[in-house]
């Protein structure tokens, strides 16, 4: 694959840094204290790379944002600033004041003192410290000037850990990625690994437990040490192959050899992730088949045993744990049940019934719901998506349990900002549709207990606008969330915030109303627009332009040729159509909105309001791409179902939702023809879009889905479909697809 200009340029970008800053409506009227040339930062003598980030951070913050370069003086008489704080911004911590007191045992927690001269931030340990200092950053962000609101407030995370893979490359974290974890209220950072010394970047392997997953060497401790620099923990992933039962002989011998090697080259590992499609073994449950998904005869109709909540998993949990406490005696061990939702409520409260208490329960938040829509039909939360804010019949089944048995408890909440809604763009601008998923989950922690947060997962996290709106979301005494939410916009977009706000509603809607099925989330919603309209194709015609070293190569997580036969269940394609359109069209409504306050504020390209407007357009654009695919695939269905001579009552209803005149070959193909033509112009639009914000088309683990190069093949594509399309036609062929 040729490497355009553009492709991978967000990397060169310095998340943690912010240029000069200009005032917004956020500004006016509020009383303050205000930062001038004259104020100096104390804190205390330290050899902390920690306090010397934030330190530093908060100066470049205000150098940059403002032109101010106050003196910074670290010192052992900080004593004698507290006393006489006068236009100082003073950084402490509980340890450093016998006299202070922070309420909340989170690390992160501080407590921050503003008056019109001087600043006090004591945090409850350095993680705190600098979580104050990126509190007061935000605040001068959103005023655009060096101004920070008057309080005395305790302020403390409502969920830790909020741990995140990275969205910048595969289990790759630069320096400028890390801290821009930091900054977002994240705390731990997540690696995938399935050998003591590797992680998941490089060229297949297939001695891997995916194949397609290539290994490469990692130095974890180094990445431990990089990331407690920033106030960071370090999780592993697990795809360790376990192919012994804890019952079998030398089974102990086997799983110190990788998990203990693991957890006795690197102690510091903060915890470990287990999840049932990579934490497979050959389970003596007779529901399953015994034997792992890789390896599974496709004859066994049984799930393999990490699709079943397995009565002997509590067995292989105790044994893993039992190997790695031996080296960390405080490692957290995360047990997620994503795979098994679909069993019966029985059997997975029986299995969390059965596991060690002392293991965190991880649980997906929002799937395996069933939702009616207002036509009545009924449809199923397959994977992630903020369609459905959560909670699920599930998620709260299982926490309900997990409270009455003492586990600490997790939700994979999707809260980095992006789902499977839409696979290839960096977030979902749709604010006041998360502010319902932040609402469900800050309820669950007062009913269920809920502590972490898991923020995503392989495709990562990307910086966005809506990092602070979380962050106030999950951090105690915070501003009320429409609140923040209208200031991040008069933030980012001055007098037209309104629109955008409105804009934002348009998206919120239209996310609401997504059909989460398997079908669209692993077809046209993961891979946008590059996503074909193929004709007589099979998967083996179609040369997509894939690197190579991607995790998910060869369009591995989706399928590029769309499986929909439509006369299978005409009421499901229907729906998904509808839906479809449902949400093109509020995309589309937001869009120009977006657009409009672009015009009139003349944004410059790269700018951060220019991408935030590219990124709402590529989602329409995808979902556009997808309306397109749904079209076209029933119009070719009816194509091949009219020369079959077959009949269905249901015709009717599929002409007049492709908005065909009659029901012969020849309009049905005028209709394809007007689909393909809308289409390449919509490729045209999603091409701009990844002009202005190269984070567009990407996804840690799929590498690239779509480019200039991506688009040129889509292109390509259709126009060899319309040959075939003519070619048939003109042909005695019936359906050559059957």
């Amino acid at each position: 694959m040729s490497f355009d200009n553009n492709n991978y340029s967000f990397r060169n970008q310095e998340y943690g840094v912010t240029d000069r800053l200009f005032p917004t409506p956020n500004a006016v009227g509020v009383e303050g204290c205000t930062v001038t040339e004259d104020w100096e930062i104390v804190l205390p003598a330290s050899s902390s790379r920690l306090v010397d980030y934030y330190s530093h951070d908060l100066l470049r913050f205000l150098s940059r944002g403002f032109g101010l370069c106050p003196r910074l003086r670290f010192t052992d008489q900080f004593q004698d600033s507290v006393k006489d704080p006068y236009h100082k911004i003073l950084l402490l911590t509980e340890a450093d004041m016998s006299t202070a007191r922070i309420e909340s045992e989170e690390p992160g927690a501080f407590h921050i003192t503003v008056t019109k001269d001087y600043v006090l931030i004591i945090g409850k340990s350095e993680r705190g410290t600098a979580q104050g200092v990126y509190y007061i950053e935000d605040r001068m962000r959103l005023f655009g000037k060096p101004l920070i609101r008057i309080e005395d407030l305790e302020h403390a995370p409502l969920f830790s850990p909020r741990m995140t893979h990275s969205g910048f490359e595969l289990d790759t974290f630069s320096d400028s990625f890390l801290e821009a974890c930091a900054h977002a209220g994240m705390d731990s950072i997540i690696v995938f690994s399935g050998n003591p010394d590797t992680n998941f970047h490089g060229f297949p392997d297939p001695n891997a437990l995916w194949p397609g997953t290539g290994r490469a060497y990692c130095d974890f401790n180094h990445l431990i040490w990089r990331a407690e620099g920033y106030g960071l923990d370090v999780y592993i992933y697990s795809n360790f192959i376990c192919d012994v039962h804890p019952d079998d002989p030398g089974a102990r011998e086997y799983y110190e050899k990788s998990f203990g090697t693991l957890f006795k080259k690197c102690p510091k590992l903060k915890g470990i992730i287990f999840v049932g499609e990579s934490f497979e073994f050959p389970s003596k449950d007779p529901h399953t088949s015994g034997i792992r998904h890789q390896l599974k005869p496709k004859s066994d109709p049984r799930p393999s045993p990490g699709w079943y909540p397995c009565e002997d998993y509590p067995q292989m949990v105790t044994m893993v744990k039992d190997i790695i406490r031996a080296y960390n005696p405080t490692a957290d061990l995360v047990f997620w049940s994503y795979n098994w939702g679909w069993a019966p409520k029985e059997a997975r409260l029986s299995l969390i019934e059965k596991l060690p208490r002392d293991i965190s329960l991880l649980i997906t938040f929002e799937m395996w719901e069933y939702l009616t829509d207002d036509n009545g039909q009924t449809y199923r939360i397959a994977d992630y998506s903020l369609s459905f804010p959560g909670p699920s019949r599930v998620f709260m089944d299982e926490a309900k349990k997990a409270k009455e048995l003492g586990f600490r408890l997790y939700a994979m909440g999707n809260t980095g900002g992006r789902t499977w809604d839409i696979g290839s763009a960096p977030y979902l601008p749709t604010p006041q549709q998360w502010q319902k998923r932040y609402e469900a989950l800050c309820e669950a922690k007062s009913i269920y207990g809920l502590c972490g947060l898991m923020e995503n997962h392989h495709y990562g996290w990307m910086p966005s606008f809506l990092d602070l709106f979380a962050k106030n979301a999950f951090t105690s005494n915070s501003v009320p969330n429409a609140e923040m939410l209208t200031a991040i916009a008069k933030r980012d977009f001055g007098k037209s915030y309104q629109t955008v706000l409105s804009a934002w509603k348009e998206f919120s809607i239209g996310i609401s109303e997504v059909v989460a099925c398997n079908l669209d989330q692993y077809g046209p919603y993961r891979s946008g627009p590059t996503y074909p309209l193929t004709f007589l194709q099979t998967e083996k015609d179609l040369h997509i332009p894939f690197v190579e070293w991607a995790w998910h190569p060869r369009g591995g997580i989706w399928k590029p040729i769309y499986p929909d036969t439509v006369f299978d269940n005409v009421d499901d394609s229907l729906m998904r159509l509808r839906h479809v359109s449902s949400v093109t069209e509020h995309f589309r409504i937001g869009v120009e909105r977006m657009e409009a306050v672009a015009n009139e504020l003349s944004f410059s390209h790269g700018s951060e309001q220019s991408r935030q407007i590219a990124v709402a357009r590529y989602i329409y654009c995808s979902y556009l791409t997808a309306k397109h695919v749904m079209l076209w695939n029933i119009a070719k269905r009816l194509l091949f179902f009219k020369r079959e001579n077959r009949f269905s009552s249901r015709i009717d209803e599929l002409l007049s939702a492709i908005s065909a005149e009659m029901y012969t070959e020849e309009h049905l193909a005028a209709c394809m023809r007007a689909i393909a033509e809308a289409e390449k112009e919509n490729v045209a639009v999603a091409l701009d879009c990844w002009q202005e914000d190269s984070r567009l088309g990407f996804e840690a683990s799929m590498e690239y889905v779509f480019d200039s190069e991506f688009a040129s093949w889509k292109l390509k594509e259709i126009d060899v479909s319309l040959k075939q399309l003519d070619e048939y036609l003109s042909s005695n062929s019936t359906n050559p697809l059957k």
